[in-house]
């Protein structure tokens, strides 16, 4: 029971947003500005802030090969399943990155601070880093080979690397392993524009969901968020198992592998040639049936 008061709310905040953009309270120009506010500035300091509050024995190698592995895993199995069922160039390449591409940074923390607090959003601000760098090294890269453009690859993921929350990842562990001391009351400054940038990702997600785009493309929006929802979070609990990695220690790990598909999935389709309504309708299906499999897992490690 604790599990779901846990899980809800946050999914509610997200049907919040949908409502209120739906009945015009949110214009798109408005969202757009917003999601650019909230990863620009509150989100990476909210990363910043959380790794560097934490300890260096909290994230150890054992914990990051938990949620790079099972992305690989994942990353193969959807390119023989894709193959096998005939996707060819820019519907593979969507249908493959989908599968592993979560949305780490907005829902992923969300649920990490309000399920385990600020002892979760330590160890998982680190995790989220390596995500983040990658899932979109990897989508870029499956993107690019699928459509035989292989030149701009590196092109393409030179942006990765300058993201805010990348950036945000590389300083935190570099405050935190140098033993940087930071001023309280910069600290306590910090955190209070990252207290801004849960809800607002919340409402953000929930404006950015539109429920026409699963209906052409159902059944693969289906078997991607089969594979994202389940059969990644399940590789990774398999590999913590044979790694001795702890049931407490490894719930952050899943937790990230357990989120949605990423919305950035569909922006990456967009721009390197991608199939957009693959990407938009495995995004949309896979955080509506999210909150079930949040809960299973939640529920399966506590």
């Amino acid at each position: 029971m604790a599990v779901v008061e846990t899980i809800i709310p946050i999914f509610l905040i997200i049907a919040f947003g949908y409502i209120i953009q739906r009945k015009g309270f949110l214009k798109e120009h408005f969202i757009q500005e917003m999601n650019r506010f909230v990863f620009l500035f509150p989100l990476p300091v909210l990363i910043f802030t959380g790794i560097v509050k934490s300890n260096p024995g909290d994230v150890e190698l054992t914990h990051i090969f938990s949620v790079i592995l099972p992305t690989i895993i994942v990353l193969c199995v959807s390119l023989i399943a894709g193959l096998t069922i005939g996707l060819r160039q820019g519907r593979l390449g969507s249908f493959v990155q989908t599968t592993f591409h979560g949305n780490v940074s907005y829902i992923g923390l969300a649920v990490l601070f309000y399920m385990l607090g600020e002892e979760g959003l330590k160890r998982g601000s680190i995790l989220i880093g390596f995500l983040i760098l990658v899932n979109n090294t990897l989508a870029i890269a499956v993107l690019s080979w699928t459509q035989h453009h292989h030149k701009n690859i590196l092109k393409a993921f030179l942006p990765v690397i300058k993201t805010p929350v990348i950036v945000a990842t590389f300083c935190g562990i570099a405050v935190l392993y140098l033993k940087i001391s930071m001023p309280g009351v910069l600290l306590r400054s910090m955190g209070i524009i990252a207290n801004i940038a849960l809800p607002m990702a919340l409402i953000i997600i929930g404006a950015s969901i539109t429920i026409g785009t699963i209906q052409k493309s159902f059944a693969l929006s289906g078997t991607i968020s089969f594979l994202k929802l389940v059969v990644l979070p399940a590789c990774s609990l398999l590999i913590c198992k044979l790694l001795g990695v702890p049931f407490k220690e490894m719930l952050p790990g899943i937790i990230l592998l357990a989120t949605p598909t990423a919305t950035t999935s569909y922006i990456l389709a967009r721009e390197i040639g991608g199939d957009t309504d693959i990407a938009s309708g495995a995004v949309t299906l896979s955080t509506l049936a999210s909150p079930l499999t949040f809960i299973f897992w939640a529920s399966v490690l506590q």
